[in-house]
């Protein structure tokens, strides 16, 4: 038997030993969003670093860039600009903000799309691009919301209406417990996966756990 054979018959056998099994869900609640069957969490309680006037985060638009604004806001808190000298200038700065790579990459065709946070302080307009410039932006991580926030960064999605694939949960000792998850249901070479996540107050994801919850479905949404 050759290795790479070899290779995929273990990976097919963990594959299917793990499609019974995921983490305890007890004490957790579902992802806060704005619509009940949204993917797209709520991010609206924060408590960022001192002196900010906005924090958003944005999604860069898939569009031409002549058809609208290089990004649009998901979700925000604070009043973007609320300080600066110059508004308009730095309300342009906003919209015309599009930096070169971004967190929670999603791809369709030729299509990319990704998301990054802004922040506004006075005159100043800044994006953040990456989960340690995330973790930055929010200093210490003392909301369930920002805990959520630091997974998303790195690349993980929530099911709203399901804690198993969008659960949170609030320790004693001020840290937060994260379940998101990764996969796409019709694509059947890639699984559906729950991954546990741990959030200390200083903002470092460690993961505890991760489970096989069901395998892709080739023929998901495919005509009879």
């Amino acid at each position: 038997m050759s290795r790479l054979v070899s290779r995929a018959l273990v990976g097919m056998t963990l594959l299917l030993a793990g499609c019974d099994s995921s983490a305890d869900t007890d004490g957790y609640k579902q992802v806060d969003c704005s619509y009940w069957w949204s993917r797209q969490p709520l991010f609206d309680d924060l408590r960022p670093s001192a002196g900010l006037d906005a924090v958003q985060v944005r999604g860069t638009r898939e569009q031409p860039l002549s058809e609208g604004p290089a990004s649009g806001s998901i979700a925000s808190w604070g009043q973007a600009c609320a300080t600066a000298t110059d508004i308009p200038a730095c309300q342009a700065a906003v919209e015309a903000a599009r930096p070169s790579e971004g967190f929670h990459s999603t791809c369709y065709a030729d299509t990319c799309a990704y998301h990054f946070l802004l922040t506004t302080q006075g005159d100043q307009v800044r994006t953040h691009s990456t989960p340690a410039s995330v973790r930055e932006v929010l200093g210490t991580i003392d909301t369930e919301q920002e805990a959520v926030l630091m997974v998303y960064a790195m690349g993980y999605d929530f099911l709203c209406y399901d804690v198993d694939q969008g659960g949170v949960k609030a320790n004693a000792d001020g840290s937060f417990d994260v379940i998101g998850f990764r996969g796409i249901q019709c694509d059947g070479d890639i699984p559906i996966t729950q991954h546990v996540f741990h959030v200390p107050a200083s903002g470092e994801v460690r993961e505890l756990e991760s489970h096989v919850l069901q395998g892709g479905e080739e023929t998901c949404g495919a005509p009879p």
